[in-house]
């Protein structure tokens, strides 16, 4: 008698972690971006990592800094590539997970700097925007997208890409097993 009370305990368990409602939360302001997943009350920054506690100080001298990184700007044909190539996938693990899947808020604000290749930046802006296009119907038939607000702009008087994004995800633990077979399948495929 106590093992099937031990066992119904273990599938109430069971059954409570697999209906835990998980949300990831993505942002990008001013070349910041943040990444933070959220299990019920459990809170976990993702990126950047959270900072550890410097060591307690000891004889030896400090390293000097070194001279800073260039900030390098993101390569946006082979980003633009990369989801051309995954959409499949993504598109087979929503389909596994039609509707369980919300996403909310979904703000994508893109401008490309044309000061120096204007001709660049409007053949990558008109590329963004076909993709935007061929995309997002898609997944507000699969997803819960309820106010989605997506620009994509020129500005040619600006050197530089400019990306802000603020993308909400929430799912069930369930919906993320069920999903995550084709993606890893994928993911390995692209490996080889």
């Amino acid at each position: 008698m106590p093992v099937l009370w031990v066992l119904a305990v273990l599938a109430l368990l069971l059954v409570l972690i697999l209906s835990l409602r998980l949300r990831v939360s993505l942002s990008a302001k001013d070349g910041a971006l943040t990444a933070e997943v959220r299990a019920g009350p459990v809170r976990y920054r993702l990126y950047p990592p959270p900072e550890r506690k410097p060591p307690k100080a000891s004889g030896k001298p400090e390293p000097k800094p070194s001279a800073p990184k260039q900030k390098r700007s993101p390569d946006v044909k082979r980003i633009l590539r990369i989801v051309r190539r995954l959409w499949n996938p993504v598109l087979e693990a929503l389909r596994n997970v039609r509707g369980a899947v919300r996403v909310d808020p979904l703000t994508l604000r893109v401008t490309y700097g044309g000061r120096n290749e204007p001709a660049d930046a409007a053949v990558l802006c008109g590329d963004t925007l076909a993709l935007v296009w061929a995309v997002m119907p898609t997944l507000e038939r699969l997803c819960r997208i309820p106010r989605p607000c997506i620009r994509v702009d020129t500005d040619f008087d600006a050197p530089d890409l400019r990306l802000e994004a603020d993308v909400g995800l929430t799912l069930r633990v369930w919906a993320l097993l069920f999903s995550l077979r084709p993606l890893l399948k994928a993911l390995r495929k692209e490996d080889k």
